[in-house]
């Protein structure tokens, strides 16, 4: 039996390292992953020091993770949800750092009033874009949310309403970091997650959720298209990534292996999937080499520390 504690070491870990993993293959063509592969990605070594990588030291993680890594110092901080907090530290963040963040986020937290009023400037962008923006940004930083406060469904579901809104409105976003949320949350309470359950929840908040679900819960990867050149960023997409790999992973190592090769926003897709598998097999199942060449390693392990003991 996989502790509790086990498996939010692995949930916080898996994403950091599926993250500064999947940094190698981040806007490639599965075809380009192939070629530039051409033995696969094995450990950081491997990645890429081209002019979009060579921003980040192998073993380092992107914007996925140090988003996540402001929701959690706050929770640390504050003992609570307090999303003022959390806008404040994304912009601190976007200031001081900022590489690897996406054009949406980027468009709000540049806003010089987002800190004081990030839900009215939020929905403000959604509905520039007449309802239809539903990128990834929400999704890649919300497995934090479905450790925080786990035993209350009701508090698991609305924190992760509220901070995905912090700057995702679309309810296509919303919906698809509960899901994520709700699969970590039954994972630390060691309760059996469905398809049909899944369908259900997604459909509360949009229609087009089902169709990814179900994606997320068929074997053949190539169907996901991951790396479409017009929807690899799409929030519906990078949840039937993570769906997949929770779903038929049998082991860290060759999931993310496997999303790396199949190309697309696979920061992203390996951060969202490394974070289920980390929930599902615990920490013990992350490759030893990967969790030692983190770059920033042994700080996300005090930060975990200290979230176990707040929560025991």
């Amino acid at each position: 039996m996989i502790r509790l504690n086990d498996r939010i070491y692995g949930i916080l870990f898996g994403q950091a390292v599926g993250d500064a993993l999947g940094l190698a293959a981040e806007g490639m063509s599965c075809d380009r992953a192939a070629s530039t592969y051409p033995n696969g990605v094995n450990g950081y070594a491997d990645i890429l020091q081209d002019d979009f990588r060579k921003r980040w030291a192998r073993g380092e993680w992107t914007d996925d993770t140090n988003q996540m890594l402001c929701i959690l110092d706050s929770l640390l901080k504050r003992r609570t949800v307090d999303p003022n907090d959390i806008a404040d530290r994304f912009v601190r963040w976007f200031r001081h750092d900022g590489r690897g963040i996406g054009k949406h986020t980027c468009n709000l937290l540049r806003m010089p009033q987002y800190a004081e009023h990030p839900y009215e400037i939020s929905e403000f962008f959604w509905k520039f874009s007449h309802r239809n923006s539903a990128p990834n940004g929400a999704l890649m930083r919300t497995c934090i949310t479905g450790i925080w406060d786990y035993q209350h469904e009701p508090a698991v579901y609305e924190n992760t309403e509220n901070i995905c809104r912090l700057t995702h409105f679309d309810p296509r976003c919303v919906g698809s970091c509960v899901l994520v949320a709700h699969i970590i949350r039954c994972e630390l309470l060691q309760r059996a997650v469905t398809e049909s359950d899944l369908l259900a929840l997604g459909a509360r908040y949009a229609p087009e959720i089902g169709e990814f679900v179900r994606l997320g819960y068929q074997p053949k990867l190539e169907k996901l298209c991951l790396d479409d050149p017009d929807t690899q960023g799409y929030t519906l997409r990078t949840l039937a990534a993570g769906l997949w790999a929770y779903r038929f992973g049998t082991d860290f190592r060759s999931a993310i292996q496997t999303l790396i090769a199949a190309g697309g926003d696979t920061d992203t897709n390996c951060a969202v999937a490394g974070a289920l598998l980390g929930a599902r097999l615990g920490y013990a199942s992350l490759p030893e080499d990967w969790v030692q060449g983190l770059l920033w390693g042994e700080e996300l392990k005090e930060k975990v520390r200290q979230l176990t003991e707040i929560m025991d």
